[in-house]
Formats: C-alpha cells, structure tokens, sequence
C-alpha cells in the first residue's frame, strides 16, 4: 500500500516538474500575454479621468437632551421658578426628541430634492472662469469614464444640450424629471459620501456624533467648493427642519403680541382721555363707566404683558432649537488624486497576463495531449 502511494507521489511529481518545464519552453507567451496587460494597464490608466478628494468632518451635537438642560430651563432655574409651567406652554420643544438625528443625515444628502438644489448652485469653471450651474458642470466639462463612454455617447446623440437640466420643483405635484436630468442627480449621488460616527459622551455631555462629507471631482478646486457647498446646504436643511416649528411660533406669538399692544394702547387712552373730561364730576354712570374702562385697560395689560413673556420664551426656544455644528476638518484643495490607483491597477493586471498567459499555455497542452490519445 505504501509502495503505491510512493509512486503516485513521484508521477505526480513528475507530472507537476513536467508541466512547469512546459510552462517554461513556452514563456515568450506568458511574457507576451504580460506585456498585452501591462499595455492595457496603462491605457485604462491614461484614459481614466482623475478624481481628486475632499472630505470635510462636523462635530454634530445631539438635541436630545430634556429641557432643564436647554437654555429656557437655565433661566427658569436662575429665576427660581419653572417658567414654561407659568405661561402654561411645553417648552420641552426646546431639545424635543423630533429634532432631526444625525443617522438621517446621509438619507437627506441623496434625497433628490436635496441634489437638485446643489445641481442649481453656481461655481465657477476653473478654466475658463465663466460662471455656470453645477448640473451643467457634470454635464458639459465633466470626463465620462472608460466604462461610461458608450452611454455617454448615446445620452449626447439623444438629448443633445437642449435639455433643462434643472427640474422646478412645484408644490403639491410630483417632481417630473427627464432621463438627462435623473442621470445628472445619479451621477451627483456617486460624487457624494456622508458617514456618521458615533462618538461617547459629547462636549455637552450629550451624545455627539461625527459627520464626515466626502466629494469626488476631477478638478481639485471644484471638490473642496462643492464640498462646501454640501455641507452649508446641510446645515440649512436641518437648522430649518429643527426650527421650523419653533419659528412658526415665534412668529403667531409675535402677531398677537403687537395686536394685543396695540389693544392695551387704546384701552390706556381712553382711560385717560375719560379722566381728562371727567374732573371733579361726581355720578354713579361716571364711575361705572370708568370701572368698565379699568377692567378693560386691566385685561388688556394682563394680555399684553403675557405675550410679551410668551415673545422672549418663544425667541429662546428657537435659539435653543437652533444646532450646533463644529468643524472638526475643514474643505482644503486636495494635492493627490485618489483616483485612478496606478500602482493597483498595474499590479493586478499583471497578475492577470500572467495567470492567461498559463491558462493559453496549459490549454494548448491539454488540447495537444488529447489529439495524441485520438
């Protein structure tokens, strides 16, 4: 038994020298085949347009925090009394758990909404310096990639350049966009990155979460621009989903604060000008008419005097609501491309001429070896 295993370990040994000698007779095939992917290589090198980076990371704190912590409940605190309870208003709204959370984040940065108002955005062209959209930046001076080519012929053939690029988005009705148009919010999409890292324990001693906002583009300058640009609109999306409701409040409040002044103003007038020419008039119908004056006057200054309270609450609910963002990483101009990756694409194209260059070798040799047996 043992004498058998011994000699199928020598053929196939045999077997193995054998074929690497073949392997070896026959090399100016695997150099050839080498040599074809190193040339491929550096033409997908060449013909690939270069991508330059940006990344920008936030410091963005959590609003989940109860109101004692918040501003309104540090003044209720300085002044000895809970001051939402007094005016008889919730102004837990300041930190309210509907604040927009930072895991939503990378859902609103590839909402298409949120794309097309950075498609209509203006910068300008690094080369000819004229002013011009962001969609008709992709759209006209953007390189399209090897494997992109065909569809981006196909696209200009079809289209040309007399499409709107960018769609108007009207209240109450679906947004409508032409195929050139959701190619250019695609291909916004893929320039785009947003991740969030969660981070213990924030600055407040809340829970703070990292943003970082990372872009694409073949010019240097126009990736830190347009990361800028993500990130500004970022900040006005949330500031405004945040606030939205308080503002609202703010500003019903304010309305009813002025007419209630303007009320208390009148009443307070007329209590003086019925005094004035009133002197030294002694009847009961004076005096009722002056105690219905008074209770007039009083509950128009008791009004008035709770909305201007309410007023100021409302102002500091919107400045509690109001996020916080620190800038951790600010845009810079890359200096390196990120992409291609030259030396990874030579590498693992050569390891590809070499591994069909033996595959060609090995299978001229079985189809070889199989006529001989015919």
């Amino acid at each position: 038994m043992n004498d058998k295993t011994n000699s199928e370990n020598i053929e196939e040994g045999m077997d193995l020298t054998e074929l690497f000698v073949k392997i070896k007779a026959k090399s100016k095939t695997v150099y050839i085949s080498i040599l074809a992917a190193f040339v491929l290589a550096i033409v997908i090198v060449v013909l690939t347009p270069k991508q330059y980076k940006t990344e920008i990371s936030l410091l963005a704190e959590s609003n989940s925090k109860g109101s004692a912590s918040g501003l309104l409940g540090q003044l209720g605190g300085l002044s000895g009394a809970n001051l939402g309870s007094l005016m008889g208003l919730d102004f837990n709204g300041g930190s309210g758990s509907d604040a927009l959370t930072p895991d939503l984040y990378p859902n609103i940065v590839k909402s298409t909404t949120f794309l097309m108002e950075i498609l209509s955005k203006t910068i300008e062209e690094p080369e000819s310096k004229s002013k011009i959209t962001v969609a008709h930046y992709l759209s006209d001076y953007s390189k399209p990639s090897i494997s992109g080519i065909a569809a981006y012929l196909i696209d200009k053939l079809k289209n040309g350049n007399d499409d709107e690029l960018i769609s108007k988005n009207i209240p109450g009705q679906p947004l409508k966009l032409s195929r050139k148009q959701a190619n250019l919010v695609e291909a916004l999409s893929d320039l785009i990155e947003v991740d969030v890292i969660k981070s213990g324990g924030g600055l407040t001693g809340g829970e703070s979460k990292i943003i970082n906002v990372s872009i694409e583009m073949q010019d240097p300058l126009l990736s830190a621009v347009l990361a800028e640009l993500v990130v500004t609109n970022l900040k006005h999306y949330i500031i405004n989903y945040n606030t939205g409701k308080a503002k609202q409040d703010l500003e019903f409040i304010d309305a009813r604060y002025l007419e209630a002044r303007e009320r208390y103003y009148k009443t307070q007038k007329a209590l003086a000008d019925y005094d004035d020419s009133n002197i030294n008039v002694i009847l009961a119908s004076v005096r009722t008419n002056r105690q219905r004056l008074e209770t007039e006057n009083s509950l128009a200054s008791s009004l008035y005097n709770s909305l201007a309270q309410k007023l100021e609450q409302s102002k500091i609910i919107v400045q509690d609501r109001t996020p916080v963002f620190t800038v951790i990483e600010p845009a810079k101009i890359p200096l390196k491309k990120c992409k291609p990756k030259t030396s990874l694409i030579l590498i693992s194209m050569l390891f590809v001429g070499g591994f069909v260059g033996v595959t060609i070798v090995l299978t001229k040799e079985f189809v070889q070896s199989f006529r001989n047996r015919e």
